[in-house]
């Protein structure tokens, strides 16, 4: 055997031997992406039909899954402002992985709807040469873009200093590609001292959080703007969307974290397994919140002739099921009680219980809220019969695997661990030196 190609088999080997778990998990999620380019092939190829619900509702689990991870994304950027721009400390802990989860999860999410276009490649091509700019849409896809790239510069600049460190224990061109990442020639400059501020995260991490929050507001928009759909239309579900969000970037950043600490066999500090318990309480208010807000959505409608009828195909109608079973019972009454027990008993395991089941509430919930919309006035009579095509549930399927790939990574190489108040301590500290110069020397 050529000794290179044995060298080579020989280092594969003893990564499988010392990382058997991380292989198979690599292997699982490659798999489901080879079967979402498949799928996304055999649109391009056959039909976009082999993906629609139907010709009279044609947002159904794509459009969905879009909501599901953009608005977590969107909670994660609300979140992460309570450190990095309003200086609770314990929530500065979790900066990095807060940031790094929202941009994946609005990326995806962004992804999701591109998929259901049928022709993604036409997107970027249409909207710069004939923009719409009456459109909710059309905004709602800028206002994201811009988030994502601010979003990037925010966790560039909470990692340079990670990069950096890398680059001096490393040789040869690895340590030139780190150092040029780091942007190590601009030190000294009058642009690195810029990039040095300690005040320009908290300034980049403010402009995520506008920048994050007008995209979810115009989200919401989106759908309250449809005066034909009158499950939709009305003031209720931008402020509905904004509650949901946070309570989904919480949902899903306890689930995450929890999940990332049990598989490296890492034990959490105790500051951040009580800033867990903390957000699992948190948590727990904000979906009894949503209920509140649930009662009070049903209650005004059943009281307006125009929108009875939306509303009851949620309480007696043909989405019975999803919204009591899941939307009400396992969103907002299982899981509450689950995470408010879980909290009070310190128990990671019920807090990821909790997190896990309210997850599956939110997107059961999701989909509800898309089909549930279009049905009224469009089908007037009878439901046209729906389960997820093959084809469909593959490219969801990948689209999960890609956001659950790329976090993975992340974890791996960006140095997502909590840190104790990463750069807020820095400015007082920048700032303490300003105000007695000669304690600072």
């Amino acid at each position: 055997m050529n000794p290179r190609i044995k060298k080579s088999f020989d280092i594969a080997l003893d990564g499988i031997e010392r990382f058997p778990r991380l292989i198979i998990w690599f292997a699982v999620l490659s798999a489901m992406l080879l079967l979402a380019g498949f799928a996304f092939l055999a649109s391009l190829f056959t039909s976009i039909e082999i993906l629609e619900f139907s010709v009279r509702i044609p947002w159904a689990t794509l459009v969905a899954t879009y909501i599901f991870l953009v608005a977590a994304g969107s909670g994660l950027c609300i979140i992460n402002a309570l450190g990095s721009v309003f200086g609770m400390q314990r929530y500065e802990m979790m900066t990095k992985r807060m940031a790094f989860l929202s941009l994946i999860a609005i990326a995806f999410g962004m992804l999701c709807i591109l998929l259901h276009l049928g022709h993604p490649e036409r997107t970027p091509i249409y909207n710069t040469i004939s923009p719409n700019f009456r459109s909710a849409i059309s905004w709602m896809g800028v206002l994201y873009s811009i988030y994502m790239a601010v979003v990037v510069i925010e966790i560039w600049l909470l990692i340079r200093g990670d990069l950096t460190e890398l680059a001096a224990r490393n040789h040869g061109w690895v340590k030139k590609v780190l150092g040029l990442l780091a942007l190590e020639k601009l030190r000294g400059t009058r642009l690195g001292v810029l990039l040095e501020n300690p005040g320009l995260p908290r300034m980049i991490a403010t402009l995520a959080s506008v920048s994050g929050a007008s995209a979810l507001s115009m989200l919401g928009s989106v759908f309250a703007h449809s005066e034909s759909r009158l499950l939709w239309y009305g003031p209720y579900y931008p402020i509905y969307f904004l509650v949901s969000a946070i309570f989904s970037g919480y949902a899903l950043l306890l689930a995450v974290t929890i999940i990332t600490y049990r598989a490296r066999g890492e034990q959490m500090q105790p500051a951040v397994e009580a800033l867990i318990f903390e957000m699992a309480q948190v948590l727990a208010l904000l979906l009894a919140l949503g209920l509140l807000l649930i009662t009070y959505r049903l209650s005004v409608s059943l009281f307006d002739p125009a929108a009875r009828k939306p509303a009851m195909l949620l309480i007696t109608g043909p989405f019975r099921v999803s919204f009591w079973g899941f939307e009400v019972g396992l969103m907002s009454v299982v899981s509450v009680v689950v995470l408010a027990w879980a909290a009070a008993k310190k128990s990671l395991n019920g807090v990821l219980i909790g997190a896990l089941l309210a997850q599956i509430g939110i997107f059961v919930m999701r989909y509800e809220f898309v089909v549930a919309g279009q049905v009224f006035p469009n089908v007037p009579e009878g439901l046209p019969s729906y389960w997820p095509t093959l084809m469909e549930v593959f490219l969801i399927a990948g689209v999960i695997a890609a956001f659950l790939l790329i976090y993975t990574l992340g974890d791996l190489f960006l140095s997502l661990k909590e840190e104790k108040f990463h750069h807020l301590n820095e400015e007082k500290k920048s700032s303490n030196l300003v105000q007695m110069p000669g304690k600072g020397v």
